[in-house]
């Protein structure tokens, strides 16, 4: 059994970010609006060449800018618009949700889990998959909540113990 107290902070809260960014939902959703946008930029601009070729510049101006758009999407602009909206979330959440004291014991059975807010334990099948992420691992279940420790405060001990603990009930981490 191991117990873990972390107090969330901004440091934790953008750990938090990054790692709900790399998750497949999210990264599934890119992946699609880029191919989507792709397509779109090779449509919008020989449309838009065209129609300006044939006099019509106020159309031709419209798709340019269709090409634009399309093509802030297709360099990456969803992931920036997916963080500005979790940073919104984070900013509009009560501040007990997003930030606070956390004390977390890890056992053979389950994590218990205790806050501010909440108090629980959840069975290992509660869980889906466990990462490293700079300083952190994180533990993300079902419902694509996350648990943060921080590696720097583990002794060498409970820092193998939890891995090995993790591995055996999540499998290997996430690269």
């Amino acid at each position: 059994m191991l117990e873990y107290e972390i107090e969330i902070g901004k440091e934790e809260q953008d750990a938090l970010l990054e790692i709900t960014l790399q998750s497949d939902v999210y990264r599934k959703r890119r992946k699609v609006v880029t191919i989507i946008s792709v397509i779109m930029c090779v449509i919008c601009l020989p449309f838009g060449m065209l129609i300006f070729m044939f006099g019509m510049p106020e159309m031709a101006s419209l798709f340019m800018i269709f090409f634009a758009f399309f093509l802030y999407f297709a360099c990456g602009g969803k992931k920036v618009q997916q963080k500005a909206r979790l940073k919104r979330f984070y900013a509009n959440a009560q501040k007990a949700l997003v930030s606070g004291h956390r004390k977390y014991i890890f056992s053979e059975e389950s994590i218990s889990i205790k806050s501010e807010v909440a108090e629980g334990v959840n069975l290992w099948t509660a869980y889906k998959d466990w990462g490293v992420y700079e300083n952190y691992i994180y533990i993300r279940n079902l419902s694509n909540q996350v648990i943060l420790v921080r590696q720097s405060e583990l002794s060498a001990e409970d820092h193998a113990w939890l891995v090995d603990l993790l591995t055996r009930h999540l499998g290997a981490a996430l690269v």
